[in-house]
């Protein structure tokens, strides 16, 4: 028999080019981060000075009778008067941050990590995480659409269970929806994380987790709060050294294996090679890889190895504490503006005249937020020059905290900001009324001298 010759054929599999999911993360990373401190601080502390406002007249007009007015289990409540804001219902509760507060975290982040590392339980932080990001989609999605909901329909919001406690207050039907289909979705969430196998594909999946962790940095960006550029750069610099340490320094100790990508790998990724794995889904060396619910995630596109981009959630607030306190440093200048006769135009005094001015006029919010994603833009582009996982914070809190030293130092404004401009402490006298009520003779109103700790009187807040 005669053999001609054989000519053998081999085609590459086709991947994309770029890693267009990359980009994807980057863009949702900026914009989780400046919708919370936009949406929940800059609005918020001007909407509430006219909350007060209207609290302390309603208060006036309706005397101390309408303090003991009380409602039957069986009546309804508007749904205008669950949003009615008293005068101990302006204190919320918030934190804020302290030296202290930056060592501990370190210290619980560390340990979180390590135990993650050596007990790989996994599953339990699935569950975990599941049910408290349901109360926090609640909080931000839920209730505030079932409310509009119950608007549109005129439908009665009655009142089902009196708790008698100042914290949980009374609970109405809104609440028992918005609860029900917020853990509802937290718990279909858990089952697709447990019954299918490398879940982070499933399209359900991933844009639930991203909806539920941006949710999270939400509720948490409202509830934590700086009040100076003394904690931030601690809390800061010491999450910096954090990230390099458990990124590019446990692989040294722990024989290759970097602790970060590890946990948030949850266990790391399969050693197996792809096209063995998409064969044999059920060996052993092919299983492992799934990201940790507590980040942002989006699977990599046209992409048959899998795989997926990934961004810590506190890559997000942490970062994002620092652009919250310069939205609240804006608001409280605008509203200091608008109090003292004023347009409400941002706009520093101090600047000495041989500064540019485009440096001296405008927000530290804006120019921080660009920041940010050039910050994040440089982690994202490491990762993909360098083909292995970076530490964002490597990147985003000099470009962040430079930004904002820049800015500060240039304005003339940074002893101030150090310990804690005056500005915000006046904002919170006028939005919480910490500082009691005005006058007839006048409210103490910083103005340019604030940094240097003086104050002057403009006339009496209306």
């Amino acid at each position: 028999l005669k053999m001609g010759p054989v000519q053998v054929q081999l085609f590459l599999r086709y991947r994309a080019p770029y890693n267009i999911s990359s980009l994807l993360i980057w863009a949702l990373g900026v914009f989780v981060a400046a919708l919370v401190d936009y949406r929940f601080v800059v609005n918020e502390i001007l909407r509430r000075r006219k909350i007060r406002a209207s609290a302390n007249e309603g208060l006036d007009d309706a005397g101390e009778s309408a303090m003991t007015l009380s409602l039957s289990e069986t009546e309804t409540v508007p749904l205008a008067a669950t949003t009615q804001v008293s005068r101990s219902a302006l204190h919320e509760e918030t934190l804020e941050l302290s030296a202290g507060h930056a060592i501990g975290f370190v210290i619980l982040a560390s340990s979180g990590l390590f135990i993650l590392f050596f007990f790989k339980i996994y599953n339990v932080v699935k569950v975990m995480y599941g049910f408290g990001c349901s109360r926090a989609v609640m909080e931000v999605i839920f209730s505030p659409l079932v409310k509009r909901v119950f608007a549109k329909l005129n439908a009665p919001n009655r009142i089902c269970i009196r708790t008698g406690t100042e914290d949980f207050g009374d609970i109405t039907v809104v609440d028992v929806v918005a609860f029900f289909l917020s853990y509802a979705l937290g718990i279909s969430w858990l089952v697709v994380a447990f019954v299918v196998r490398h879940p982070e594909n499933n399209v359900f999946f991933w844009v639930t987790q991203d909806v539920m962790g941006a949710c999270m940095c939400i509720m948490f960006l409202s509830l934590i709060k700086l009040n100076s550029i003394r904690v931030a750069c601690i809390l800061l610099i010491v999450a910096f050294f954090y990230d390099i340490f458990f990124v590019f320094i446990t692989p040294l100790l722990f024989k290759g294996e970097s602790v970060m990508i590890t946990v948030a790998t949850s266990g790391g990724p399969p050693k197996a090679d792809p096209l063995w794995c998409e064969k044999y889904p059920d060996d052993t060396n092919c299983r492992g890889g799934d990201p940790l619910p507590m980040l942002l995630t989006v699977p990599r596109i046209h992409d048959y190895m899998g795989g997926a981009s990934l961004l810590g959630l506190g890559d997000i607030v942490l970062p994002g504490l620092l652009l919250s306190f310069a939205a609240r440093l804006d608001a409280a200048k605008q509203l200091r503006g608008i109090i003292g006769g004023g347009n409400g135009v941002t706009h520093s005094y101090t600047c000495p005249e041989h500064k540019c001015c485009r440096f001296c006029n405008g927000g530290y919010f804006p120019p921080l937020v660009v920041a940010y994603a050039v910050g994040l833009f440089m982690a994202n582009a490491a990762v993909y020059l360098m083909d292995m996982g970076q530490p964002a914070l490597l990147y985003l809190v000099p470009c962040c905290l430079g930004a904002m030293a820049f800015m500060a130092c240039t304005r003339n404004e940074m002893m101030g900001l150090w310990e804690g401009p005056n500005v915000l402490r006046y904002a919170d006298s006028i939005v919480y009324g910490d500082a009691g009520e005005p006058t007839e003779q006048g409210t103490a109103v910083p103005t340019e001298d604030e940094d240097e700790g003086n104050v002057s009187t403009l006339g009496s807040v209306p």
